[in-house]
């Protein structure tokens, strides 16, 4: 099918009258006698061609001509008239450098004077018809597009007879030929670069950073000036709705009557955002080339659709990440400032990223964050459809207080992506799981919870998610955990249930976040009221699942293990009575542990003589080094 359109395209471009070139060449030649014709002196003539040009590269049509020699003692002249079709090849290796070949056959009369047979002195005038050919070389400077001077050597050979083999007058010959061409129809212009665009789909904001590097349409240039393009570089610009020119594409020759393909990428500025509802902006394709030598550039408008910035469709989960942004100013004023109050209040030993997951939950519970109904693309439907949604961005649904449980989604991954916390989500039925990176392996995991079964853990990366439910984030951490927890299970507990994971910094890898900012201030919660929520949803989670742990490790006797448990659930003193069993029995992991407690209590003096203490049994303890410079600067 491919070789049919090429064929077909050749076709079409030798046929069509709009793109029909021809060539006229006349050429003053002279003709050297060969060695195998001792008596013929040096013949001149001319040589008149006139060709059709077909793809820059061929050339076919008919010539004629005349040659005049006079044979060596002899007063009479042999006067040679032809004509016939001629075929040649040509390119222009540089832009100003003609190459060229070529040969022509045909017929000819030859106008002589021969002896008659009943006397030796009469002679009688002859005329001798035969077939001729001739090939030949040349190369010439383009003085501009449609002419050139070339210097031209070849052989030719005319025949007395029909054969062509019995040459009556034959060898090399000489020439300088002025070549000229020119356009028939509508394409006989002095300078013409024809440019448009055909977009594959209107222009998304969200996707603004995409578009840097996936197409959203292509642009066509077509050359229809007299001579071919060099260096040809074409780029977009937008105006204010870009940051710069987008370099889309380069080629290095675009010939006459040949058009080019390049994807339509462009730098897209946070001016696009700024598109509430659908439109149209103006853009330019600059092409930037080299014509004859000469650098120049042609610039041509066009016209770009965008579709409103809170446009999204459906299909590809992993393109909601664009609307996660970790750069927004306004969710870095709100999630850092939760993420300050809940660092401050930290559970030493508890996983921090949970934590800080708490944090942001409860944060955004107190300044009244709640599900509102999208009436108009509701995401329990539209979600499994590809008709046009409408997705807020993280910053619109914080000044709103409220979304659709996709918006919810959004805005929970962007606060703690903000703040170092890696995150992924599952849009799932009627709810939208938010996935918390703890940045622990698989094998941790019943270290920390009850149980797996609520959790997601990804064996290939050994990772572990904890799943957060928006359908219950009004109702805080606790609830949100739970209610993420189940919609899990369900998931897992159904071979045949769909679903899709994704990593929030695997899919900016194809789809870049845009950080939506409108330099306006954020509601942030009241610190007493935060920090009282993150310890009742600590404590919550403690009896949920750091008892559990508790109770396994005190019926597995490991008192290392329950140690660690109990420092997780605060109770420090048990935990360093438990550590301090391991450590009479030699456990250095649990001498460590007994030091570090010492630190929390503020038992400074203490912890730098458990520290010493490890590294005389173990000088190259690592942990003990730095604990014990620690301490030492604590007790100065």
């Amino acid at each position: 099918m491919k070789r049919a359109a090429i064929i077909a395209l050749l076709v079409s471009n030798m046929l069509s009258l709009s793109a029909l070139d021809f060539v006229f060449k006349i050429e003053p030649t002279v003709m050297f006698p060969s060695v195998t014709q001792p008596n013929m002196q040096v013949a001149p003539g001319v040589t008149v061609q006139a060709d059709l040009d077909f793809i820059n590269l061929l050339t076919a049509g008919v010539e004629g001509g005349y040659l005049f020699e006079q044979p060596k003692a002899t007063d009479d002249g042999i006067n040679t008239i032809f004509g016939g079709l001629n075929l040649g090849v040509y390119y222009y290796p540089i832009s100003r450098l003609y190459l060229g070949a070529g040969a022509g056959f045909g017929i000819h009369s030859i106008m002589t004077q021969v002896q008659k047979l009943d006397s030796e002195e009469a002679t009688e005038k002859k005329t001798l018809n035969g077939l001729y050919y001739r090939g030949f070389g040349e190369v010439g400077f383009r003085i501009n597009p449609s002419l050139c001077i070339n210097l031209a050597g070849g052989w030719s050979s005319y025949a007395a007879g029909t054969a062509l083999g019995q040459g009556f007058i034959s060898g090399p010959f000489a020439a300088l030929s002025l070549r000229m061409n020119g356009h028939v129809g509508t394409n006989g212009k002095s300078s013409a670069i024809d440019v448009r665009i055909n977009q594959d789909f209107d222009v998304f904001p969200v996707y603004s950073t995409v578009y840097g590097y996936e197409p959203f349409g292509t642009i066509y240039v077509k050359n229809d000036e007299g001579a071919e393009l060099r260096d040809v570089h074409v780029s977009f610009r937008a105006g204010k709705y870009t940051n710069s020119a987008k370099l889309c594409g380069t080629v290095s020759k675009i010939n006459r009557h040949t058009t080019v393909e390049f994807p339509l990428i462009a730098d897209f500025s946070d001016e696009i955002l700024g598109f509430t509802e659908d439109g149209k902006i103006s853009g330019e394709i600059v092409i930037e080339y080299e014509f004859l030598g000469k650098k120049m550039s042609v610039t041509e408008p066009v016209i770009v659709s965008v579709c409103n910035r809170n446009a999204f469709v459906w299909g590809d989960s992993s393109a909601l990440a664009a609307f996660i942004s970790p750069d927004s100013q306004e969710i870095a004023t709100f999630a850092k400032e939760v993420a300050g109050i809940t660092r401050n209040n930290i559970y030493t030993g508890m996983n921090a990223n949970l934590q800080y997951a708490i944090g942001i939950i409860e944060g955004l519970r107190l300044i009244g964050m709640g599900y509102s109904e999208d009436n108009t693309t509701p995401y329990a439907t539209y979600h499994l459809d590809t008709e046009m949604d409408s997705i807020q961005y993280p910053l619109q649904t914080l000044q709103c207080l409220s979304g659709d449980y996709d918006d919810l989604g959004i805005l929970v991954c962007s606060c703690l992506q903000t703040i170092n916390v890696p995150t992924g989500y599952i849009p799932y039925d009627d709810d939208f799981i938010v996935l918390v990176k703890l940045n622990m392996g698989a094998n941790q995991a019943l270290n920390n919870f009850a149980s797996t079964d609520g959790l997601v853990i990804d064996y290939d990366a050994d990772e572990v998610y904890l799943a957060l439910s928006m359908k219950a984030l009004d109702k805080g951490f606790t609830a949100s955990y739970k209610a993420g927890a189940d919609v899990v299970e369900k998931i897992f507990s159904n071979e045949d249930a769909y679903y899709d994971f994704i990593d929030t910094t695997d899919a900016w890898t194809s789809y870049k976040p845009v950080a939506f900012s409108t330099n306006s201030s954020v509601t942030t919660p009241k610190q007493d009221a935060l920090v009282k929520n993150i310890k009742s949803a600590i404590q919550d989670y403690i009896a949920s699942d750091i008892e559990a742990v508790i109770k396994r490790a005190r019926e597995a006797g490991d008192s290392n293990k329950l140690g660690v448990a109990l420092v997780r659930a605060g109770r420090y003193s048990e935990a360093k009575r438990e550590f301090q069993k391991a450590a009479d029995k030699g456990s250095i992991s649990a001498m460590n542990n007994v030091a570090n407690i010492l630190m929390i209590e503020k038992n400074y003096t203490a912890a730098a003589a458990q520290y010493k203490a490890i590294l005389q049994k173990d000088p190259s303890n690592k942990t003990a080094q730095k604990g014990l410079e620690n301490a030492n600067a604590k007790i100065e």
